[in-house]
């Protein structure tokens, strides 16, 4: 009986365990006939899916149902009820070329569907739970580990750079063990490559402050200037852009009315840290952060196609 149930908020690992059933189920060649998304169903719809006959010629098929609100509300209706009685009878007589994987940010396991589900037998329950900011030991192994499944070689001193400056959250910890293997030359990622690639150099986080509230030009050119006596481009590129994303996602969360220690909590980061990038951003516009965000994406792949100089795209981003 292939039901899975992937629930939590920590998009990395569930992305990375979706990506894993999807090439367990789906043939690519049919994925159009046996690959199906139901994005925030209602009962019925999930009935005719399950239900109907599958076109994917004697292959599997992979119903995903998104974002099921029965999951976490009970029922408001006796219709409610009986459909909802029609999905638990097609579940347990599910066809064995069929898969039903429901994805949801959160659950109520005292709600009567969810109860039912999370007991049926043969079903793979999955919780994908975020780390809480003080869980820092926890999330340092956890980067280590993934860090060796993408065939990097992340040391401990390392990893304590990373979670200590980009907080406990794994995507945005990932992507920057991404480009920091890039720059190691397939070496193991050290201490010495955070300290180079991120924003820890003083010099370097003064700089980038200064630029963003357009104060001290000249300062920053000659900060530049030395930097890229020690630095490629594509370095300075890549800490741009990891500091532009930063404040950016803080910036965005506040707009939409999200107030600090929600902030804290979806961020992985301490409360403290979130207060003193709020404090640091505030004079700076919504509107300028997303127009340096454009540029800053436009100069790295000019200088990187070969459009343009790396120290003159460099020079162009932070005279904007």
């Amino acid at each position: 009986m292939p039901v899975y149930l992937f629930y939590g908020e920590e998009d990395y690992l569930l992305k990375r365990s979706l990506k894993a059933l999807r090439d367990q189920v789906v043939d690519p060649a049919m994925a159009g006939l046996s690959h199906k998304i139901l994005e925030q169903p209602r009962i019925h719809e999930v009935n005719e899916a399950i239900g109907a006959v599958s076109f994917a010629l004697g292959g599997n098929t992979l119903y995903e149902v998104r974002q099921f609100a029965y999951l976490s509300k009970a029922s408001a209706s006796s219709a409610d009820d009986t459909q909802l009685e029609e999905l638990k009878a097609l579940l347990e007589s599910l066809e064995p070329t069929k898969s039903v994987l429901f994805i949801n940010d959160k659950i109520n396991k005292s709600v009567k569907f969810p109860k039912w589900l999370v007991k049926l037998p043969g079903i793979t329950v999955a919780e994908f739970k975020p780390f809480a900011f003080w869980e820092t030991d926890k999330a340092i192994q956890q980067l280590i580990h993934e860090a060796r499944l993408e065939g990097v070689t992340l040391t401990p001193k390392a990893a304590l750079l990373l979670v200590e400056h980009l907080g406990v959250s794994l995507q945005p910890l990932v992507n920057e063990v991404r480009k920091l293997s890039v720059f190691s030359g397939g070496k193991p990622v050290e201490e010495s490559h955070v300290l180079a690639l991120s924003n820890h150099n003083e010099n370097t986080f003064s700089m980038l402050s200064d630029w963003l509230h357009q104060r001290h030009s000249a300062a920053v050119f000659t900060t530049l200037d030395e930097l890229l006596l020690k630095q490629h481009p594509v370095q300075l590129f890549a800490l741009i852009q990891t500091y532009l994303n930063n404040f950016f996602q803080l910036k965005l969360w506040q707009r939409l009315g999200q107030g600090e220690a929600k902030i804290a909590e979806r961020s992985g980061k301490h409360p403290f840290k979130i207060k003193k990038d709020l404090q640091e951003i505030a004079p700076v516009s919504f509107e300028r952060l997303e127009s340096l965000k454009g540029k800053a994406l436009d100069m790295e792949w000019k200088a990187k196609t070969g459009q343009l100089d790396g120290r003159l795209a460099l020079e162009i981003l932070l005279a904007s």
